[in-house]
């Protein structure tokens, strides 16, 4: 059995669509395991939403070549076009970055929340404890923001807070971007 890592976001109605995948990606590849999200700025400037961001994990044997063909089924399947990213919009990205020891995407490995989210998998090496598709009380609540560095040390990011009540809270703070 081969171990793959998948890196899964998106900056357009971010929740729905990758719970959507999750869904798709369990059917896929019984087993597989996700981080909880987490919120990062874009880095480009054609971007102008946050991105959710999750890892998945799972053993399978296909090939990657097979692996990916199923990730490209599953973005389509989401409502990922191919004049999306021109417009700005992500809707579903879905990346195959290892292959058991093999980093396919070393520029995408060594993002900063990519090596947070990794380090899930260590904090919880049950299925049972990291979310596997469908939204536990923990994931579907609990996230984190990683916002980028100013370029100018006298420059500052500001992140204004918007208060969505919520069941389990009803003053949930949630991060966005001007």
């Amino acid at each position: 059995m081969n171990t793959i890592l998948l890196s899964i976001g998106s900056n357009r109605f971010a929740k729905t669509n990758i719970d959507k995948a999750k869904r798709m990606l369990t059917r896929l590849f019984p087993g597989m395991i996700f981080t909880p999200p987490i919120l990062t700025e874009p880095d480009d400037e054609k971007y102008s939403f946050l991105f959710r961001n999750v890892l998945a994990k799972v053993e399978t044997g296909l090939m990657p070549e097979e692996i990916i063909e199923k990730i490209k089924q599953t973005e389509r399947a989401v409502g990922r076009s191919p004049r999306d990213k021109y417009l700005g919009k992500v809707i579903i990205d879905i990346d195959l970055i290892k292959y058991n020891d093999e980093i396919l995407r070393p520029e995408d490995y060594q993002r900063e929340y990519v090596q947070q989210l990794l380090s899930a998998f260590d904090e919880t090496p049950s299925p049972d404890t990291v979310s596997s598709g469908k939204p536990t009380e923990k994931s579907s609540t609990e996230e984190t923001t990683v916002m980028e560095t100013p370029k100018d040390e006298n420059s500052t990011i500001e992140t204004p807070t918007v208060e969505i009540p919520t069941e389990d809270n009803p003053t949930e703070e949630t991060p966005t971007k001007d």
